[in-house]
């Protein structure tokens, strides 16, 4: 369903968008960025590089300021990859900039950049997923990646599930791995599970997951916001147990250790927070299930007020 060579759009070049972009240019699909300022002229003029664990990665694509400014029904996949207060600026774009068979892949924080998305484009022309990468911009058209990334993708309904399938075969060939799992909620909230608490914690206190952790007092604190989620998620229809929540707390210990989330980067550069798709988002789904979330209101209230 998915050619090797595909055209490819993505919207947001920064460290998600970036790095993934560059190893699908690098594997033989057609790319376009979207990237602004500093950034999208340092990637014009001599290319996006990512650093990684594996060696260094180079892609020499097209570049271009707005997504309003991409040649309409041109592209089969379109990786939206924009911090998720910027989803409603660009997505009237993406629609335009897909092909009649084209599909849009929101690799967002937070939990409803699909169905928004799907509202402006339709929901047969989008597909779930999530990014697992620990990725940051260091300089301009240099993207630094500390572990190597993954994509899990899911149907926004059951009939998707073959189209699912085929585009995670297809990407998984550029040198990252790509999973395609039937419930895409699961997903959703699988990786809230670790952005939530980290972003915020890491965020408050300029340290990486793996200094957060090194503290009792704050190791605590992230297992017990964790907690307070996995009960708004089971209230979601989301099993969450303590068995995951320990499994994420030792993978951040053994192999994320070093992992400075979006949220602390956006602080430490002066950027707003995504505080609202992250903590925000636990606190709102809390709050239809009757569920308190003591925890998550606190730790928004001060992100918040970092501004």
């Amino acid at each position: 369903m998915y050619p090797l060579g595909m055209k490819i759009l993505v919207v947001g070049a920064g460290a998600v968008g970036g790095y993934y972009g560059t190893l699908l240019a690098e594997a033989g699909h057609a790319v376009t960025f979207v990237a602004r300022g500093e950034h999208g002229r340092a990637i014009r003029d001599g290319g996006l590089h990512v650093e990684a664990p594996g060696g260094e990665h180079v892609a020499r694509a097209d570049v271009i300021a707005d997504v309003k400014d991409a040649p309409p029904a041109a592209f089969d996949l379109v990786i939206v990859a924009v911090k998720a207060d910027a989803l409603a600026e660009v997505s009237a774009g993406v629609g335009r900039a897909l092909a009649q068979d084209g599909v849009a892949l929101p690799l967002l924080n937070g939990l409803d950049s699909e169905t928004e998305l799907a509202a402006v484009v339709g929901k047969e022309r989008v597909v779930g997923g999530i990014a697992q990468i620990a990725a940051r911009i260091v300089a301009p058209g240099r993207v630094r990646a500390d572990a190597p990334g993954r994509l899990v993708l899911g149907p926004l309904f059951p009939e998707q599930m073959p189209r699912v399938e085929a585009l995670a075969a297809t990407l998984s060939r550029a040198g990252f791995g790509c999973d395609a799992k039937n419930d895409l909620s699961r997903v959703l909230w699988t990786k809230l599970l670790w952005n939530a608490p980290f972003n915020a914690v890491c965020a408050l206190t300029r340290k990486s997951a793996g200094e957060v952790l090194a503290v009792p007092e704050l190791a605590l604190l992230v297992e017990r916001a964790m907690h307070e989620l996995a009960a708004v998620a089971r209230a979601e229809g989301v099993p969450i147990d303590d068995a995951l929540i320990q499994a994420t707390l030792a993978a951040t210990r053994a192999k994320f250790a070093g992992s400075i989330p979006s949220m602390l980067q956006d602080v430490m550069n002066g950027r707003p927070t995504e505080a609202r798709a992250l903590q925000g988002a636990v606190i709102a789904r809390g709050r239809v299930h009757g569920i308190s979330t003591p925890i998550f209101e606190t730790l928004f209230a001060l992100v918040v007020g970092l501004r």
